[in-house]
């Protein structure tokens, strides 16, 4: 699928903007806070409904409107022209719009049309809590599939529920109701272990290939996860979480469940968080990224789109021609402060970005 428009109402620093994107490369040039990243922030919403800067949907809004709207045009793979709007409220209402007609249920949206961010925050998926590696897992797997994005929030919904339980006075729980929800809780955790297997093992296989080839064979990557519920039944799952029941009730929290899994991302079999440099970082990150995208062509059979946000910065120049190289077949929204030494790319279209103005210009 390839986006073909992007307007802009009260998003961010930008009042009203109009972008006509180019099926290749588009970058965005300007200097910091001049609203670059506010782009590919708005490209990101239109497709995942959800900021990757912000947990709360009405900081995206402009300072002193009272509404934002994002307007998308695009063509799919069935070369099918599309329209998309988010509406965001400063009450917090939010209204998804897919050609004109509003979209009941979010899960039946996501994974219409994919996106991959590679961005400065990205590399709290390595550096930052098991949280970070996790939901960087949910946002792939619930973009390929609906059902995975809907169990995952039914999960996520009982937990709520069994904590607040678990919140209350001994003598008020009610252990039977903690019995209905466990044994609930026992399918979706099958599932979502199984889904997250899955997915990590496709991770894996790309990842290999990718970190080789970016460090001229002098790494190897290896993606493990970390669960309680690896490889266990129903029977076994239920009988883990009822053996939990006493801690929990002390601690009033549940303490065994899929919010506590991980993704352990390994260097040379030294662990990348802990012993890995700088460099090595944000090279698991970026083989991660590219994974991410192999993944996404292959089981959707189209190409996401995918928003570079300033990492040309965070690169070296080995990587950088290794990350342009590979991204010329997919389209790609890049920020980046200077466009000195990236004239001579091919397929380039340049955007100038001052203080919440857009102006495409021409190559030199």
């Amino acid at each position: 699928m390839i986006i073909t428009n992007v307007k802009l109402v009260n998003f961010r620093n930008y009042e009203n903007a109009e972008i006509e994107l180019s099926k290749n490369i588009n970058l965005f040039f300007g200097k910091n806070g001049s609203g670059k990243t506010n782009i590919l922030e708005s490209i990101y919403v239109s497709s995942i409904t959800k900021s990757y800067r912000t947990n709360k949907d009405i900081e995206v809004i402009k300072f002193n409107k009272d509404f934002t709207n994002i307007f998308v045009d695009y063509v799919d793979k069935r070369n099918n022209k599309k329209k998309t709007q988010i509406y965001i409220s400063n009450i917090n209402k939010k209204v998804v719009k897919e050609d004109e007609i509003a979209v009941k249920k979010l899960s039946n949206y996501i994974g219409n049309y994919n996106i991959v961010v590679f961005s400065p925050e990205s590399l709290d998926i390595i550096k930052g809590s098991p949280k970070n590696r996790r939901k960087f897992i949910d946002i792939l797997l619930s973009q390929l599939s609906k059902q995975y994005l809907i169990k995952l929030q039914e999960y996520n919904k009982l937990l709520l529920l069994k904590n607040a339980t678990l919140r209350l006075e001994k003598s008020k729980i009610d252990i039977n109701y903690l019995d209905v929800i466990d044994e609930k809780l026992t399918e979706y955790i099958k599932y979502i272990v199984n889904e997250r297997k899955l997915i990590i093992n496709k991770i894996q296989k790309y990842a290999e290939i990718i970190q080789k080839e970016l460090t001229n064979d002098l790494e190897e990557i290896k993606i493990k996860y970390q669960t309680d519920f690896l490889d266990l039944n129903k029977e076994e799952i239920l009988k883990l979480l009822k053996k939990q029941r006493e801690q929990d009730i002390f601690k009033k929290s549940s303490s065994k469940g899929i919010q506590r899994d991980d993704i352990l991302i390994y260097i040379n079999d030294l662990e990348v968080n802990i012993y890995g440099s700088q460099g090595q970082n944000r090279t698991a990150l970026l083989t991660l990224k590219l994974s991410e995208l192999e993944i996404i062509k292959e089981e959707k059979e189209e190409n996401p789109i995918l928003l570079l946000d300033d990492v040309l910065s965070e690169l070296d120049k080995s990587r950088i021609q290794y990350l342009l190289k590979y991204i010329t077949n997919y389209q790609t929204v890049i920020t980046t402060t200077e466009k000195e030494g990236l004239e001579e790319l091919e397929n380039v279209t340049f955007f100038k970005v001052s203080k919440g103005k857009v102006e495409k210009i021409k190559k030199e």
